[in-house]
């Protein structure tokens, strides 16, 4: 009996990290759509969404399984709790890919506003903290739950540097790209929303592995 229910959580755990593989491809493809002005790629992007939300429900229903079956105590019941919660913040930043693919079909009609400088590097530092979420949930990891809340601030101050380096010289100097400007003003905001359901998800590894509770408590870091 116990070992069928050791073989469920494995199944639960080997889930949420194949869901975690799939939503950080879209993340890394929707950029590369904006980057490289790849309409195909980002319209790939939205198509693959509805796969992303079946998998959640398939997760969502193996977790409430389980909880009914073998009420879980203690550790076991607070990993599928986190298990239920990452998987619906990694619905949630698929959800956010496919905003940041929309923003890159509006974006690819216009002639490129700049070279992207900052955007890439917010992507690449939302995308390490998704990968340190995810693998701080596998292993168990304080340490590396603790990294990923510790990076938000420099995702807050790479956002606020690109939303007013835009608004300052091209929305205010030149209006008639404000179309263009504003969507890419949006994507920075889906990026640090990514950024912050990463947040979530360290939070609930850390209490996981400590029962100890540091939502809205990071100051101890």
């Amino acid at each position: 009996m116990y070992r069928h229910f050791e073989d469920e959580l494995e199944d639960i755990k080997a889930s949420v990290l194949k869901m975690s593989y799939h939503v950080m491809e879209q993340i890394q493809n929707s950029l590369k759509a904006l980057f490289s002005r790849d309409q195909s790629l980002a319209k790939k992007v939205i198509e693959k969404d509805a796969m992303i939300d079946e998998m959640e429900i398939l997760i969502d229903e193996k977790c409430s399984e389980l909880i009914l079956r073998h009420h879980p105590l203690a550790k076991d019941l607070r990993f599928v709790l986190s298990a239920l919660k990452l998987n619906n913040d990694l619905e949630r930043i698929g959800d956010l890919a496919v905003d940041i693919a929309q923003r890159a079909i509006e974006v690819n009609e216009y002639p490129p506003l700049k070279p992207y400088e900052d955007l890439p590097k917010l992507g690449e530092i939302v995308i390490e903290m998704l990968k340190n979420s995810v693998e701080s949930f596998t292993n168990k990891d304080y340490t590396l739950a603790r990294k990923v809340i510790l990076s938000d601030s420099k995702v807050d101050i790479l956002r606020d540097k690109i939303v007013i380096e835009i608004l300052e010289k091209y929305i205010m100097m030149e209006p008639r790209k404000a179309p263009i400007s504003l969507a890419l003003i949006l994507v920075a905001r889906h990026l640090e929303r990514i950024g912050d359901h990463c947040v979530n998800v360290a939070e609930d590894i850390i209490y996981m592995v400590s029962a100890k509770i540091v939502k809205h408590h990071h100051d101890e870091f």
